[in-house]
């Protein structure tokens, strides 16, 4: 079997799904596509950090680790099961 020459299958696409034969848009120039430079920096005041009296919140990592780990470690022992 031979390869397909490219533009090969195009006498067997029929006439309304063939690709148009121009760009549908004309070409962009460099004003349409350059953006203007960015705004300066504003300085802001940093958030008050919060009373000494209160816990802050707990990172729920550790319990993603363990969960991780328990999962990774049920799989193995599966797999070897399985052998």
């Amino acid at each position: 079997m031979d390869p397909v020459q490219p533009g090969g299958l195009f006498r067997l696409i029929t006439p309304e799904f063939l690709p148009p034969a121009e760009a549908p848009l004309p070409p962009l120039t460099e004003s349409e596509v350059a953006e203007p430079p960015l705004p300066p920096v504003a300085k802001i005041a940093p958030a008050s950090s919060p009373s000494s009296g209160t816990k802050p919140a707990g990172n729920a990592q550790p319990k993603v680790a363990v969960c991780f780990y328990f999962t990774s470690l049920a799989v193995f022992i599966v797999s070897l099961l399985l052998l």
